[in-house]
């Protein structure tokens, strides 16, 4: 008779756990970087609009709650608006902070002008 034993079967059960064990997690960091990835790009194209609101108004836009809000005062819109909600909140001595908040969790917050996380 032809077949495999059950010692063979479970040491290829046992490897096969192994390397999932190995990528699932990296798996996971990768789908994170790029949701990440995502939030940075659209709060720095936001930016562009910031600087802009400041040379024709003096200051940042400060305070604003969500993207309807930051789109009705400086025009920005952003890319990808998937359930992701954005907020402007003051970050003190002329900075302003923005974060974003992804659909599945993700939070990514950068103060402008020095570029630097929250």
């Amino acid at each position: 008779m032809k077949g495999f034993t059950l010692v063979e079967l479970m040491i290829a059960v046992a490897i096969v756990s192994i390397l999932a064990a190995v990528a699932l997690p990296l798996y996971n960091g990768y789908i994170t970087t790029s949701r990440e990835g995502v939030l940075v790009n659209n709060i720095s194209t936001m930016e562009v609009f910031q600087e802009d609101f400041r040379l024709r108004n003096g200051n940042y836009l400060l305070v604003a709650a969500n993207a309807a809000a930051i789109e009705a005062a400086i025009g920005w819109t952003p890319q990808s608006n998937n359930g992701t909600t954005y907020a402007i909140a003051d970050g003190g001595g002329g900075t302003y902070e923005v974060t974003a908040t992804g659909p599945q969790g993700t939070v990514v917050c950068i103060r402008f002008p020095d570029k630097t996380r929250c």
